[in-house]
């Protein structure tokens, strides 16, 4: 597939993905306003020109030409009509049905369905996403001191009985059997002394990690020895997936950090293939068309009841980040919202890219990651419909709540106003957001 095709292909996917949970979002509009007795004059399924339209009974369903959100529009454009022909002061005119007709807490209901939909909606994805067979990339719990390579790590911590190279059988009593394993328990472990059982040389032996204190924290300066075993290939045949590295520009390779070493220069590579010696010329890069072996294990997957109760925390933790950008917006922390929020564009080609290179791993993998940043865009839709602004469904519960605590109904012509003021807000929003995508692609 062509460089243009797979970009459009991968805009189409996040376009779909994000249409999907918009129109989620208005269905729960629409399910709400039916249950309650107002009535919908139309759902939109869509954006731009209309394609086709259903009738039915008391809604038309409208089918658009772009598969991207959706809309829900409620009876009440005539009554809203007539009394600004009229020059009433209310909408005690308007007809059965309309949304008019009902009270401020009828209306709170109605809007706040929406984001509600989006919430219910992110705990399900969550949960399908717990359900879905997973694998886990797992090494051989063989460490390095990352001492031996301070450039690379940014640190000097030192260990006086530990060496690059040895394995580790257990930490603390607990048995591990890869290097996974041992990071959890080691990240875990804030002691100045950590003990530990090793291989080495084919002797088992008791060593102490001794453990440097950090902000707090006590960093034991262990990470993974990588072999310099080659895994999956990307976008070239230079390479192979089992190639060993066996040197590069003439100084010998044990493990990956010593490639990452001299990987700004150009690379002169020895490779043992098949048994055979190859050479290959690599160029300067900050990585590599590679990654390196790993096995893949099983992902343990929770009970029934554990996943649920685990989606409702990860769903109620994306709120919590969600509304964490959203400060910085508000804060105007600049280099934090470049990072953290995105606009509609960049939004959908993420989403298509993660989505696209999770299938080449396996369908079930590009699956798996395309239902869990809908879950995440589901929980953004549903705090952003919540911020306080005219036309959004937060300023619309707002207005009602105002209503109900002073019982003043708002005058049709202040109705018109209101929502004047919110498109205005609308349409900064929406300039902000694409400013985000573009300012992101003039500085890629």
């Amino acid at each position: 597939m062509s460089g243009i095709l797979l970009t459009i292909l991968k805009y189409a996917v996040g376009l779909i993905g994000i249409g999907f949970v918009i129109l989620v979002h208005e269905l729960g509009h629409f399910f709400a306003a039916k249950a309650i007795g107002v009535q919908v004059e139309t759902l939109g399924i869509g954006m731009g020109p209309a394609l086709f339209t259903i009738h039915g009974k008391n809604t038309d369903y409208r089918f658009s030409l772009i598969p991207f959100g959706g809309y829900c529009q409620m009876e009440g454009s005539i009554d809203l009509i007539k009394a600004l022909r009229d020059d009433e002061k209310s909408f005690s005119k308007a007809e059965y049905g309309s949304y008019f007709t009902t009270t401020p807490l009828t209306r709170i209901i109605i809007f706040i369905a929406g984001p509600l939909i989006n919430f219910l909606l992110a705990v399900l994805l969550f949960f399908i996403v717990s359900m879905i067979p997973a694998w886990q990339a797992v090494h051989d719990p063989k460490i390095v001191i990352v001492s031996d390579y301070p450039s690379l790590f940014g640190s000097d911590i030192t260990q006086s009985e530990l060496r690059t190279g040895d394995y580790i059988i257990a930490i603390d009593g607990k048995a591990v059997s890869t290097f996974e394993e041992a990071e959890k328990i080691i990240s875990a472990a804030d002691k100045a002394v950590l003990p530990m059982t090793i291989k080495r040389d084919g002797r088992v032996i008791d060593v102490n990690a001794y453990g440097v204190l950090d902000s707090g924290t006590y960093r034991y300066g262990i990470a993974l020895y990588q072999e310099p075993v080659i895994g999956r290939v990307e976008g070239t045949q230079l390479f192979q997936s089992g190639d060993v590295i066996s040197s590069v520009n003439g100084i010998p390779v044990s493990n990956a950090y010593d490639l990452y070493q001299i990987s700004d220069s150009d690379m002169n590579i020895k490779l043992i293939r098949d048994g055979k010696e190859t050479d290959v010329f690599l160029p300067s890069s900050s990585s590599f068309p590679f990654a390196w072996q790993s096995r893949l294990v099983p992902l343990e997957r929770d009970g029934f009841f554990k996943s649920i109760a685990s989606s409702l925390m990860k769903a109620a933790d994306a709120i919590k980040d969600t509304v964490g950008s959203l400060l910085n917006l508000v804060n105007l922390n600049r280099e934090e919202v470049r990072n953290e929020i995105t606009g509609p564009a960049r939004a959908a080609l993420t989403i298509g890219t993660i989505t696209t290179l999770g299938i080449q791993t396996g369908f079930l993998t590009g699956l798996r990651a395309f239902i869990y940043l809908l879950s995440l865009v589901s929980v953004s839709l549903c705090v952003a419909n919540l911020i306080p602004i005219p036309t959004f469904d937060g300023g619309q519960i707002l207005i009602n709540i105002y209503q109900m605590i002073t019982g003043n109904e708002m005058k049709p012509k202040s109705y018109v106003i209101f929502h004047i003021i919110g498109l205005v807000f609308t349409v900064v929003i929406l300039v902000a957001m694409y400013s985000l995508d573009i300012l992101h692609y003039l500085n890629t």
